[in-house]
């Protein structure tokens, strides 16, 4: 489908656009002179200066941050124009002073520490009855290269695209330089002139005599590698959506059309097995081990769980960082990809509890993508820009022949890149890149290869990897954010969405807020991976109705598409038009962002990792998708496309309404073992990443 000037005109205007706001001069009570960026009216404040030759490749520069303590519990820059891989400076209060944290993120968790940059704190730092300021030089926020990656340097003669970000909700520990915090309640961006940040006075008010270039740490930053207990680690959280834990709820916490009957999953007391004995899979050769009931001297989970009737939960692991994708290899060991660390290879002792944990890959850059080919030999990981292959032996655990497969991937907006070998298809790579943005119009033309799904034949791999924007081939583009990628019994790849947030609909210039409900996140048939798709699915422009009662113009139904502000141009029927629908739709906002098949393939069993932008909160589950075989030898799920929640819920959180990436599981990677007796599941909740095993009963 190619878009005409007009249409897309039209449909700009149905998007509001942001404005920039212009730096402004000021001088603060210590005689020192910024060019600043205040954020509207919240007493949010910027201050940067620099020196008066910034031609180094890595210029200090002054920092000042201001923020109101009623309003703003922490507050966020970012020095590339984005919350991911680029430097982040972190500024709250704690009691009389004032806190700075150098932090850098590969996903969308909370970031962790980043010790390329550090920070001198200067006089006049303080708090007072309203407001608390800080002022420090950061060494190391104008050039950055994470893990010997491109290299970005600001421009010390012009102008820079910065971000910011803050929230009400003060951090979890305020004393602490790597605590966890939550989700930002605004963000924003704005062009930033550092040649009217000069001064000549800079090297005066860096101290010491500096020339903008020294370096003196603020405070140690702490390191990310993972505590040798099973203790939950401290590690830092995503800044958007749920966890979990082991305890009584009732089946009201569950908001599925299908209930099962909850059951609570509480802790037991005496880790156990039963009496069962590892058995022999004669179809895989690995053993198929037993079911415990609890691991020894692993940790209570850290949230109340509750699981419907025939099914059980149990915490397997307290002691991994951020882990956002799980795969089994061959023989039968769990492959964790681990955010901002890497991938870990955890083996399953004769009890079916981990027993040894080994880092096989290390590379912070690794933030969600992992895929493994059927024989086990090949692994496949991805960061925002780049997709490599690794040669992967399963005794030794071990990886050789690192080799770049896509390169060119676009390093910004939603930084995940999911990732699928399709069994019967093993030379073929399927991956996914989302929007840059909420509403990402760019992407309506194919050729800017955002928000869609392409493959890339493995095989034949040039050199340096194939170029994501010009080469592979498309399977579906209009795909605001495709983080699952599942395959069927017939090689068919499905994609799970995460649609868009804080949707209106304007008519005859009144705007219904239809946001808490809509859009729906959607499940979409994708198809054969070694045939082209250029269907188009809708995003950035057409949208899917997930609750049709809050529309007050119009009479919708399930799974219905509609745009956000109807005119003459462009309305609900041509996107019914053009537009291929979702086979399924799922609660808004709910963000699922894994899925896999049984082995028979009849159910299709989905993580839904949790909101952010809904109130109540939703998601923080396990649920299952049931499917058939059709009489064309397809399968499909056995919902209506108009169904309401078509699923039912497996696994979830006592207290969803309440939940947030602090409070609850957050379910993020899923798949079974090599006997399908269970599946692994993992939770990259901020307080604890925790690996669970959940099984059938009955």
């Amino acid at each position: 489908m190619r878009w005409s000037s007009v249409i897309l005109s039209a449909v700009a205007l149905a998007i509001s656009a942001i404005a920039q706001e212009e730096t402004f001069p000021y001088c603060d009570e210590e005689g020192r002179c910024f060019q600043g960026h205040a954020v509207d009216d919240t007493g949010v404040v910027f201050g940067i200066a620099t020196p008066e030759d910034s031609s180094a490749d890595n210029f200090e520069v002054i920092v000042q941050v201001t923020g109101p303590k009623d309003t703003a519990g922490w507050v966020g820059l970012g020095w590339g124009g984005g919350m991911t891989y680029n430097p982040l400076t972190i500024v709250w209060p704690n009691g009389d002073d004032v806190q700075i944290s150098s932090r850098m993120a590969f996903g969308y968790f909370v970031p962790p520490i980043y010790e390329d940059a550090s920070y001198t704190v200067l006089p006049g730092t303080h708090v007072n009855d309203t407001h608390y300021q800080i002022t420090a030089v950061c060494k190391g926020c104008t050039l950055w290269a994470p893990f010997d990656g491109e290299t970005t340097k600001l421009n010390g003669d012009g102008e820079n695209y910065l971000a910011f970000a803050y929230s009400s909700v003060p951090v979890d520990d305020p004393t602490a330089i790597d605590t966890t915090f939550g989700i930002h309640e605004r963000v924003g961006h704005w062009i930033h002139d550092f040649a009217a940040s000069k001064s000549a006075d800079f090297a005066t008010w860096a101290g010491s005599g500096s020339d903008g270039g020294a370096e003196t740490p603020a405070e140690p930053p702490a390191t990310e590698e993972p505590p040798a207990t099973e203790e939950p680690p401290a590690t830092e959280e995503p800044p958007a959506e749920g966890e979990g834990g082991d305890g009584e709820s009732s089946g009201d916490a569950s908001t599925s059309s299908a209930q099962l009957t909850a059951t609570s999953t509480p802790a037991d007391p005496t880790p156990t097995t039963g009496d069962q004995e590892p058995t022999e899979d004669p179809a895989t050769d690995v053993a198929t081990l037993p079911l415990p009931t609890a691991c020894p001297g692993v940790a209570d989970p850290a949230f109340p769980l509750v699981t419907a009737e025939g099914w059980k939960i149990v915490k397997i692991s307290g002691d991994v960082v951020r882990p956002r994708a799980v795969v089994v290899d061959s023989k039968g060991n769990l492959l964790v990809l681990e955010a901002g660390r890497g991938l870990s290879a955890l083996t399953l002792g004769e009890d079916g509890c981990i027993s040894t944990s080994k880092l096989v890959i290390n590379n912070g850059q690794l933030n969600h993508g992992l895929g493994i080919t059927p024989d086990g030999t090949k692994i496949y990981v991805s960061s925002m820009t780049t997709a490599w292959e690794y040669s992967y032996d399963a005794d030794t655990q071990e990886v050789a022949d690192q080799r770049v497969i896509v390169k060119g991937m676009y390093s910004g907006g939603h930084p995940t890149r999911a990732l699928v070998i399709p069994p019967a298809t093993p030379h073929l790579l399927v991956m996914q890149l989302g929007s840059n943005a909420n509403f990402d119009m760019e992407s309506l033309q194919i050729e800017t290869a955002r928000a869609n799904v392409k493959v890339f034949d493995i095989s034949e791999a040039p050199e340096g990897g194939w170029d994501w924007i010009t080469e592979g081939w498309d399977l579906g583009y209009g795909l605001r954010n495709e983080v699952a990628l599942v395959v069927d019994g017939n090689n068919m790849v499905w994609g799970i969405e995460n649609s868009a947030d804080n949707l209106g609909r304007t008519v005859e210039g009144t705007t219904t807020d239809v946001h808490i409900d809509n859009p729906a996140e959607e499940l979409n048939l994708l198809g054969d991976p070694s045939k082209p798709n250029t269907d188009w699915y809708g995003y950035p422009v057409c949208f899917t109705i997930g609750e049709p009662e809050v529309f007050v113009d119009k009479t919708f139904k399930v799974g219905d598409q509609f745009v956000l502000a109807p005119n003459s141009t462009y309305d609900d029927t041509n996107c019914e038009e053009a537009a291929i629908p979702p086979r399924l739709s799922i609660q808004a906002h709910s963000a699922p962002i894994d899925g896999t098949f049984d082995k028979d393939f009849s159910n299709m069993y989905v993580t839904l990792h949790g909101s952010w932008n809904r109130a109540p909160a939703t998601g923080y589950k396990v649920v299952q998708i049931a499917y058939q075989k059709l009489d064309d030898g397809s399968y499909d799920p056995v919902a209506t496309p108009d169904t309401h929640l078509p699923y039912v819920d497996i696994a979830w959180n006592d207290n969803v309404d309440a939940c947030n990436g602090n409070t609850c599981l957050r379910p993020s990677g899923i798949t079974f073992d090599k006997a399908f007796s269970r599946m692994y599941v993992a939770s990259d909740n901020a307080v604890s990443g925790e690996l669970f095993i959940l099984y059938k009963t009955e």
